[in-house]
Order: structure tokens, then C-alpha cells, then sequence
């Protein structure tokens, strides 16, 4: 039977190769963000037979699984199968990403699929990001050359040892002038202040935006495949263009030729962040699914 044990930080190293494998693009299954929402989510793992399993507890506080890392096969699935009759617990995978849904089903054929819009990840064309260019992104555009106007003496520069004291102290600041009044913000912020505080062992890429040397934002990512994952991203909306201006400035600097997709995750259904992310025209929306078996 999987022996299911709690998610610590320091198992991020252990854990990263598993992700390697993984094809579907959403950032739920990248380490990063399995490690910042272990807490939220009561996040167990186990590894069996080089495959990768978690257990969460998912919204509505059901207990759920998501799709084995490492390998999509009827004796991964087995597994979990197995385990549940074991534990008298009912199987709902949790998070399956669209194109996981074809293996999935050829193990539970009579499975039944749930997706919600919120949970869909906005996924871009990463050039598109780097340059802007095209009639559809005119806005962007005319938002960056706004912000080099206003702001003539401002520079991009990528997080490393000489800036992170900056930045942690810039985000604790960030975090306390913009309170939320939703447990996943709260959450997401304080996750933000502990990949700075283990900034090399989380592995993620950063990068902060400055006026006159101050910082006026800051965006942290990883990279997996062919995808960067935009898992943090904050600045100051009195500097107008600063968010645009960041979009691109960490697209110019980490996009190289390996990465075509930029994944800057779900909306959480918020109306604002929704209509931003869509005027950066993604090209698809990347749906996950709850499934009970």
C-alpha cells in the first residue's frame, strides 16, 4: 500500500526530477508550486516504483489525489485504486489537467469529470511576451513606452545574492500596504516570503523592476520543459505601466530559446485579474478537473 507522508520543503530537491516528466503545462504540477501550497492544501506524498503520488485536502475540505507523476498507466492508477479500497476512502483526482483525461479513463472508465473556468491556467505565447508586438498587444505596448517615459531612470535586474535582502524587504512591504481578505492571497503571500527566505533551495527565477533604485516590483517564476511558470508577481499600480513593463522585462531576460510558453496561472475567478490576463491574449486556457471514480 502507498505510505503517504507529509511534504516538507526540504523534500523540493528530492522531489524535482519526478516533475521533469510532466508534458500538460499547468503549473500545479511543477514543484515550486506543489512545495508553496503544501500547507494550504495538507499536502502527503508517497513514491512507489519511480512514480510520484500526492494527497491533498482540496476545496470543500475533500480529501483527493492527483494524477501520478512519472507515469500514466493502469498500475500507477492501480495503485491509487488500491489504495483507496484499503482506507475506505472514495478516489477524486484533483487538478487532472485535459490531456491526462484520455489515460485516466482508460483505468476508470466510469469516472465522472468536473472542470470550473476559475481554475484555468492562461497559458501565452512566450515571443509574444518578449516583444509585444501585433495589433492585439497594442495596449501593452503603449502601456511599456508610457512607464519609460514617465520613468526615464528605471532598470530590470535579476534577482540573485546582492538584491534578495531588497526584494524580501520590498514584497514584506508590498504585503502589508495590500491586505487581502481571501485565505489563498493571505496564503500565496506568505509562501512568497519563504521562497525568498530559501530563495537557491526553491531554484525559482526572480527578477524586480526599480524607479530611481527603489523597487517597484517584483516577479518570481520557475522553469520546467518548455514553460515558464509565473508563480509571483507584484508591483506598485502608481507607477503606471509597472505591471506591463514587468511582463516584458522578465520575458526579455528568461526567455531563451528552450522556452515557448509563459504560464501565468488561474484568475481565482477575480474579475480584475481576469480581464488582465486576458489582454495579454493567451493562447489557450488550460483546464484541470476534479474527477470521482
Amino acid at each position: 500500500m502507498l505510505n503517504f507522508q507529509p511534504l516538507q520543503l526540504e523534500d523540493i530537491t528530492k522531489l524535482r526530477p519526478y516533475f521533469e516528466t510532466c508534458t500538460s503545462r499547468i503549473s500545479d504540477q511543477t514543484p515550486g508550486a506543489a512545495v508553496m501550497w503544501r500547507e494550504y492544501f495538507h499536502t502527503q506524498y508517497a513514491i512507489e516504483d519511480g512514480v510520484l503520488y500526492f494527497q491533498v485536502i482540496h476545496y470543500g475540505g475533500e480529501l483527493a489525489f492527483t494524477s501520478p507523476i512519472g507515469a500514466q498507466t493502469p498500475e500507477a492508477y492501480g495503485k491509487l485504486i488500491d489504495y483507496c479500497r484499503q482506507t475506505d476512502t472514495p478516489l477524486v483526482l484533483c487538478m487532472l489537467p485535459e490531456d491526462l483525461i484520455g489515460p485516466m479513463q482508460s483505468c476508470c472508465p466510469q469516472a465522472e469529470l468536473i472542470t470550473n473556468e476559475i481554475w484555468s491556467d492562461y497559458l501565452y505565447d512566450a515571443q509574444s511576451m518578449v516583444t509585444f508586438a501585433g495589433r492585439k498587444l497594442s495596449g501593452q505596448r503603449n502601456h511599456v513606452n508610457k512607464f519609460k517615459r514617465l520613468y526615464e531612470n528605471w532598470t530590470f535586474e535579476p534577482i540573485e545574492a546582492s538584491n534578495l535582502a531588497d526584494a524580501r524587504a520590498f514584497t514584506e512591504r508590498f504585503i502589508a500596504e495590500h491586505k487581502k481578505d481571501s485565505a489563498t492571497l493571505e496564503e500565496g503571500d506568505r509562501k512568497t516570503l519563504e521562497v525568498l527566505d530559501h530563495y537557491e533551495l526553491y531554484g525559482m527565477l526572480g527578477g524586480v523592476l526599480r524607479v530611481d533604485g527603489a523597487i517597484v516590483g517584483i516577479s518570481i517564476a520557475e522553469k520546467l520543459g518548455d514553460t515558464l511558470f509565473i508563480h509571483v508577481e507584484k508591483c506598485l499600480r502608481e507607477y503606471e505601466g509597472s505591471y506591463p513593463m514587468m511582463v516584458q522585462c522578465f520575458a526579455k531576460h528568461y526567455v531563451t530559446e528552450d522556452i515557448h510558453y509563459i504560464n501565468r496561472e488561474e484568475d481565482d475567478g477575480d474579475p480584475g485579474l481576469r480581464t488582465s490576463k486576458q489582454s495579454y491574449h493567451p493562447v489557450a486556457l488550460l483546464k484541470k478537473y476534479t474527477v470521482r471514480v
